[in-house]
């Protein structure tokens, strides 16, 4: 087992994780303490190594990659673990039970490896694949492209954006389960953990959680489709359509100098109505489109605006952005256009920045992540 996980950790590094000795120490202790149940180690693991949750979907990524079998029964029980209805993992009893297999499972060999060892009763990993050809180049080409500003791509490197978007969205979409499943009962409150840890001598016995929030909010999001950042809106919108089921109601409406409705439909916004792109942004307009529909907005209702502020030095109807402020629960400005050219021309961004909650800046796909990273915490 010490085999396996040293090897796990190693592949962790590869993914851009930094591991220190102490920490990799930890991550053996940790496993050595847990019960044998593939969702508990890695847990486990993840406390021990993950410093940062922005690094915590590639560790997911290569915790499935090292860990998983491959095979087909082995998915439908993960997937059954994943409803609460698996046979095994924990809740079986008796020879039979994956609670007693888990960990063993985790560390037999692959189909290419004979069951000697395992049967012998010793865990031993499976062998470490060999990278495929070109994955390293491809990793690269991801970060490389991850970071580039949205206004220096081109049209070739747009799609393949929005093609790495998809894949990215799988991750942000298991980040917003877990922290779906712990607003189930709230989160840890060590406060409260601590005062009734002292008459048992400090130990905590007796675990408090803070009350759980309210139930799934609204989301609202104005998305720009101008030229100018119609690659950054593409790349929200794919990130952003598996994760429709977190929220209680979601309204998507883009936008060139007049509102109109719109939906996901295989990653992209599709318009409910004609939408002239030729026209000349009018965000200002946009605002009173928004406060004559009379969209619903109350108290859970989170609003995402997405763009760049770009007025064409009409005006610009702060009035109006401070309305719809007061009405919702909170108002985040994504602004994909670099920080250094906020203000100047005709960017009317200064005049609608007292009125957000956060205005962040998101002139790449990296930023833009590490915005929406931010948006559900």
């Amino acid at each position: 087992m010490r085999e396996a996980l040293t090897e796990f950790l190693q592949e962790v590094r590869r993914a851009g994780l930094p591991i220190s000795i102490a920490e990799s120490i930890d991550a053996l202790r940790a496993a050595s303490a847990v019960v044998a149940e593939r969702e508990t180690l890695r847990e486990a693991l993840a406390a021990a190594v993950v410093k940062d949750e922005e690094d915590r979907p590639a560790f997911d990524d290569v915790f499935d990659r090292f860990f998983d079998a491959g095979d087909e029964p082995g998915k439908r029980r993960r997937r059954a673990a994943e409803r609460g209805e698996a046979e095994g993992f924990g809740r079986g009893r008796g020879e039979g039970s994956a609670g007693e297999k888990g960990v063993r499972q985790l560390f037999d060999a692959r189909s290419d490896r004979t069951p000697t060892a395992a049967s012998k009763g010793r865990l031993t990993p499976f062998p470490r694949e060999s990278p495929r050809p070109g994955e390293r180049l491809r990793r690269s080409r991801r970060r490389e492209l991850l970071r580039k500003p949205f206004r220096d791509m081109d049209p070739l490197e747009a799609e393949e954006l929005v093609d790495l978007a998809a894949m990215l969205s799988r991750r942000f979409r298991a980040r917003l389960r877990r922290r779906a499943r712990i607003g189930r009962r709230g989160r840890v409150d060590f406060r409260r953990t601590l005062r009734r840890s002292v008459s048992h001598g400090g130990v905590p016995f007796d675990v408090r959680y803070r009350r759980r929030r309210p139930g799934r909010p609204d989301l609202v999001a104005l998305c720009d489709i101008s030229g100018s950042v119609r690659t950054a809106t593409d790349f929200f919108a794919t990130v952003l359509a598996p994760c429709a089921e977190f929220f209680r109601r979601v309204r998507l409406f883009v936008f060139i100098d007049r509102l109109v409705e719109a939906s996901i439909d295989l990653g992209r916004l599709v318009p409910h109505e004609r939408v002239d792109f030729h026209a000349f942004s009018d965000f200002g307009r946009v605002l009173a489109d928004l406060d004559e529909a009379r969209v619903t907005i109350g108290r859970t209702t989170v609003v995402v605006v997405l763009g760049d502020a770009r007025n064409n030095r009409r005006p610009a109807r702060a009035d109006l952005l401070a309305r719809l402020r007061i009405r919702a629960r909170t108002l985040w400005w994504l602004n994909p256009e670099v920080r250094s050219r906020w203000g100047a021309g005709d960017s009317a961004i200064d005049a609608y920045r007292p009125h957000c909650d956060a205005l962040l800046e998101c002139a790449s796909g990296a930023e833009l992540l590490r915005a929406l990273a931010r948006l559900t915490r």
